[in-house]
């Protein structure tokens, strides 16, 4: 059951961090925040002790509730987490799932039930979302949209329904695990020159461009982006250029070495530090507080000193010395992830996308026509989320939007003895903002 909500515009306070036309064309904020510094050095702790004293001032506001997909990232914040929660007696971290019943893909069940009966934990909420609910511009999304504006990571409204289950606590989510573990394009040619990888023929060409002045770098980052023009075929001439400009020179700026790129530029780049905006101002409006450990200032730190010139090795490798022992080996280097494209994009996108105007996007930057046959076709690149969210806002400026607000109704259930389980559907109970 749902019931239409009128939303009113959100006060200026509230709205999400400014993307350029050239971040929305692209699908992503580029160049550095201008106002943070570079990351300094701090005094050193180990990783997992950065990693664990982030958790610790999350499970200090309860609920503290663990944005928990069974994927690496967040399996490793929900384990440290329940670690340091009963070695300081604090309540546990309760995590919640989105589960997607029509989606093949996003199913991943059994690697959530290996991590919760690993950890031993008794609660656990599952959400069920169904039909559109999560679509790129359905009715959760709607509801972020009308509150904030254009939010980014376009996705970002995957947390509204988990931000509304911690209430007056936290919510953590494991934002940047990926990226830490691709820092930039040079991490090769750093575990090349720090001896940490055995050299093999292209890596004479690897640590050349890595080693090369900037132009020339620049250069080549910008072929490479003209060369993967078809993974944006909405962008016209003069877009496929300057977004390509814009993404070459921005990594070509990158510094050498993995402590450098942590503490100059991953620390101060807009992809992580709008993202964070964001997430806080939907956390304001939900009454909690966000917390990102992947990305806090002094876990980045502590990766920083501990990896030195030549980095950490793989994500699994990262991900043990952040969270250790607390998870199954087969956890920590596991390969596969889940997908969640089906329930992003559904026939509600491909409506809007059919009855769009063509406003709310930068013709300079973007061919309105090939966007728009794109978005009708068969593999939509969720780059182009950000593209569909300005196009909607623009169709429905000054409109008073109706929105299914949604929140959990948990109905709790034995699973085994001694553990619980909740389960609910996103659509069950109205909460009217």
């Amino acid at each position: 059951m749902t019931v239409p909500v009128d939303i009113a515009p959100a006060p200026a306070a509230a709205h999400a961090a400014a993307l350029s036309q050239l971040d929305i064309a692209y699908g992503a904020p580029l160049g550095l925040d201008s106002s943070r510094e570079p990351l300094k050095r701090r005094a050193y702790i180990e990783p997992a002790d950065a990693f664990d004293n982030v958790l610790l001032a999350a499970l200090q506001r309860p609920p503290c509730v663990i944005s928990f997909s069974g994927g690496r990232d967040s399996s490793a914040l929900l384990a440290s987490a329940t670690r340091v929660a009963r070695r300081e007696g604090l309540p546990l971290p309760v995590p919640v799932t989105l589960r997607f019943p029509g989606s093949v893909a996003a199913d991943e069940d059994s690697w959530q039930r290996t991590v919760i009966t690993h950890l031993q934990l008794d609660e656990w909420v599952r959400l069920d979302i169904v039909d559109d609910e999560f679509d790129v511009v359905g009715p959760v999304a709607r509801e972020c949209l009308s509150r904030h504006g254009l939010l980014w990571p376009f996705n970002a409204h995957f947390h509204w329904p988990i931000m509304k289950t911690a209430a007056g606590g936290s919510v953590v989510t494991g934002f940047g695990g990926d990226e830490i573990a691709r820092s930039s394009t040079t991490a090769r040619a750093e575990q090349v020159l720090a001896g940490r990888r055995r050299p093999q023929a292209i890596d004479s060409l690897v640590v050349g461009l890595a080693l090369s002045p900037r132009p020339v770098r620049a250069a080549v980052l910008r072929k490479r982006f003209a060369n993967a023009a078809h993974d944006f075929p909405w962008l016209t001439p003069d877009g496929l250029v300057e977004v390509g400009k814009a993404s070459a020179d921005f990594q070509a700026r990158l510094p050498l070495g993995w402590s450098r790129v942590i503490r100059a530029a991953l620390w101060r780049a807009r992809y992580f530090t709008v993202c964070q905006q964001n997430f806080a101002t939907m956390g304001k409006a939900a009454g909690v507080e966000v917390f990102h450990p992947f990305v806090a200032a002094e876990v980045l730190d502590s990766l920083a000193s501990a990896g030195g010139f030549g980095g950490l090795g793989s994500r699994a490798d990262i991900m043990r010395l952040l969270c250790g022992s607390a998870l199954p080996e087969r956890v920590i280097g596991r390969g596969s992830k889940g997908s969640f494209d089906d329930p992003t994009w559904t026939d509600t996108a491909r409506i809007f996308a059919r009855e769009w105007s063509g406003g709310g996007v930068d013709q300079h930057l973007v061919e309105v026509q090939a966007l728009r046959e794109h978005w009708l076709g068969g593999q939509v690149n969720l780059v182009s989320g950000a593209l569909i969210q300005a196009a909607w806002l623009h169709d429905n400026r000054g409109a008073n939007h109706s929105t299914a607000a949604t929140h959990p109704a948990t109905v709790t259930i034995p699973v085994s003895a001694g553990a619980t389980e909740s389960y609910s559907s996103a659509a069950d109970n109205i909460e009217q903002s």
